[in-house]
């Protein structure tokens, strides 16, 4: 018998109320989406933010709730900047999000290389940053949003959704085979790769590899090596109830744990103590400031 493709997480507390459904994609689809489609209801009672650390992908907010507030992590204090649909590049630092009241959306993890396709823009146009979605994709993301706040089931929400997808990807470029190459080497690996090496094997240069990746991905192989590597250990530290941190660091690939906490303070702003600490139940991500 075949695994559902649809999966609830919910929770109830003094915290607040929220639901996760969880929805494979289509197979023809998985080459461009990191992951299940998320579609995504909350009312916080207790809390406002939440952190969200790096990850080897690009992330696609399509909204119908309260908007979203992107806070200035380090000017934690000011105004947060208010968003609705939104895409997020890759990044290599964490951000804070705020929500702004009863929450309703769709996310979709996208790779950069299916980001490159669906939004027909060079990567590095949105790398380190939170782009309005309208901006990005043009009429036809407000027409979405419009649409799917309208269905009032997730099924047929992730229906319109993975349509709009793959509709989208087909018609978009074709990506780099060189660099397709080199992303799926580094997400085999979990980016346990020497770039020289992945270099010399294309044969090009580091320096055309750099150049190359700032198109189709966004940021240079060495920086998204290390948030695979990043990405693998924060997997393995949420999976768990507790973790021997020298041990996880070394199966994560790190020198040492001093290493592996360099790493975590970079990307999450804290040590992997603290952010295992932070974590929401239920699947409710990381507590920000």
């Amino acid at each position: 018998m075949a695994a559902p493709r649809t999966r609830l997480v919910s929770h109830r507390s003094a915290l607040g109320h929220w639901e996760l459904l969880l929805r494979e994609p289509d197979p023809c689809l998985r080459a461009h989406v990191r992951g299940r489609y998320e579609g995504f209801f909350e009312s916080a009672a207790s809390f406002a933010r939440r952190l969200e650390v790096p990850f080897p992908g690009v992330v696609l907010i399509v909204n119908f709730g309260a908007a979203w507030g992107m806070v200035d992590r380090d000017h934690p204090t000011r105004p947060a900047e208010k968003r609705d649909s939104f895409v997020a590049g890759v990044h290599d630092g964490y951000s804070l999000v705020e929500s702004t009241g009863v929450s309703c959306c769709v996310q979709v993890n996208l790779t950069p290389l299916g980001a490159r396709r669906f939004f027909g823009l060079p990567m590095h146009e949105l790398a380190n940053r939170t782009v309005d979605l309208e901006d990005a994709l043009g009429p036809a993301a407000r027409r979405l949003a419009a649409r799917l706040g309208e269905l009032r089931d997730w099924e047929s929400r992730f229906a319109l959704l993975e349509s709009f997808l793959a509709a989208r990807l087909a018609r978009g470029p074709e990506p780099s085979p060189a660099v397709a190459f080199a992303w799926d080497k580094l997400a085999e690996k979990a980016g346990l790769v020497e770039i020289g090496a992945l270099a010399a094997e294309l044969g090009w240069s580091r320096k055309r590899l750099i150049a190359e990746f700032r198109d189709g991905i966004g940021l240079p192989p060495k920086t998204l090596a290390r948030i695979f590597r990043f990405h693998r250990a924060v997997e393995r530290l949420t999976g768990a109830a507790s973790a021997r941190f020298a041990e996880l660091a070394h199966e994560c690939g790190y020198y040492d744990q001093a290493h592996f906490n360099r790493d975590f303070r970079e990307f999450a702003g804290s040590t992997p103590g603290e952010f295992l600490r932070r974590r929401l139940p239920d699947s409710g991500g990381v507590l920000g400031d």
